[in-house]
């Protein structure tokens, strides 16, 4: 660094009010005393000709003196300080090779300064606690994901295996698609001495609460004397809605929780004939050969919430067996899903018009088919709930 680089960088660090004060003092002090010294030691003619001169330099000089002027009252600090800004918006918030001396009384540029360090000192502070803050969300989420993938094997292993529902019907296919990495919808089935139930359980909520229903609601089904109901979806159903008033002390208003289960059950005879149904706020569908699609209403009531009569009586459907028959249980997921051009939800009607359209080709054929339309249905719109569908044909005995 050159001698007259110091010499600026000194002088730029001098506050403008001293600045000022040498320039007044220069103009309006000293020039009038060298006036009235010369005028002392020179002639008239001689103080003319020096006035004369100092007038003709000063116009010539007037610009570049008054550029070198603001320069180095102001320009100067200003460019430092932009150059400063600049360091920290690069992301270097510390330009500052030591801490600014503090500012005096009316040095509003050293105060900038000093301000500018505090600032980017602060600043760099606070990104340094984000970045730990940061560090450990990440840390606790990736144990949060952990924990809930985990969730998932657990949950997971309380449904049936899928290779065990070809032991029981025909021709079949399972959507099991949950919003979140766990769900609150679930199957179940149970063989017993007269044939076997089949059921499709939507449970309260979704995510980890309404997974937690469903190994509640898993745990109770298996607990349940199947002696008792063999034969009868809607005693089962009603079997339910006590256990599971009974598990989570839901006898009245006055429970800590109203949380229960709508669910699609149906019992298939050992000698066939006929398919019995019952439901509690869901519906089994069923499309026959010549493209009719029927919807068989289960009871309104679900089963377990505090608005259920713990003796709430529910109802069986016989449906006569038909050659060309399918049959489909289905959680609310699906027609509740928001999308299409006028964002409205897919409705039953929709659902039931597509299964119609799709029941021609086979079971694996027709999943994909239900899973593309909920897909382009859907769009960019999230996801509003889990999804279910169990299809599916019965073997004649």
């Amino acid at each position: 660094m050159s001698k007259t680089t110091r010499f600026l960088d000194a002088l730029a660090e001098v506050s403008v009010q001293t600045k000022m004060k040498i320039i007044l003092f220069l103009g309006l002090v000293m020039f009038p005393l060298v006036v009235l010294v010369l005028n002392d030691s020179l002639e008239r003619r001689g103080l003319n000709n020096f006035i004369a001169v100092w007038t003709a330099g000063s116009l010539l000089l007037f610009l570049p003196l008054t550029r070198g002027a603001l320069h180095l009252l102001v320009l100067r600090s200003v460019h430092y300080l932009n150059g400063l800004c600049e360091q920290m918006k690069a992301g270097n918030l510390r330009p500052f090779a030591t801490l600014p001396p503090e500012p005096k009384e009316g040095d509003e540029l050293q105060r900038l300064r000093h301000n500018m360090f505090w600032m980017g000192h602060v600043i760099h502070s606070r990104q340094h606690e984000l970045a730990v803050t940061m560090e450990h969300l990440k840390e606790t989420q990736n144990q949060l994901v952990s924990s809930i993938e985990y969730a998932s094997l657990i949950q997971r292993s309380f449904l049936p295996a899928r290779s065990e529902l070809a032991h029981l019907f025909g021709d079949h296919f399972l959507l099991w698609s949950q919003r979140d990495t766990v769900g609150g919808d679930s199957y179940w089935y149970k063989q017993t001495p007269q044939g076997f139930f089949a059921a499709v359980i939507d449970c309260t909520g979704h995510g980890v609460p309404g997974a937690f229903m469903t190994l509640i609601v898993h745990s109770l089904f298996e607990r349940l004397d199947i002696s008792a109901v063999d034969g009868n979806p809607a005693a089962l159903v009603g079997a339910m809605n006590n256990s599971i008033k009974n598990a989570l002390e839901q006898h009245d208003r006055k429970a800590a929780s109203d949380e229960g289960m709508d669910c699609s059950v149906c019992f298939v005879p050992a000698k066939r004939g006929v398919v019995r149904f019952a439901g509690a706020g869901s519906s089994l569908f069923v499309t026959r050969a010549d493209g009719t699609v029927q919807e068989v209403r289960g009871d309104r009531s679900g089963a377990g919430y505090v608005r259920t009569a713990r003796d709430a009586v529910f109802t069986n459907h016989d449906i006569p067996l038909e050659t060309g028959m399918r049959w489909y249980m289905a959680s609310d997921g699906f027609a509740d899903q928001i999308g299409g051009e006028k964002n409205l939800p897919f409705g039953k009607k929709r659902f039931m018009a597509l299964l119609s359209r799709t029941a021609v080709l086979d079971c694996a054929a027709q999943q994909r088919a239900l899973e593309e339309a909920f897909a382009g249905y859907r769009g960019h719109q999230p996801r509003r709930d889990d999804v279910t569908v169990l299809g599916f044909t019965v073997q004649s005995a």
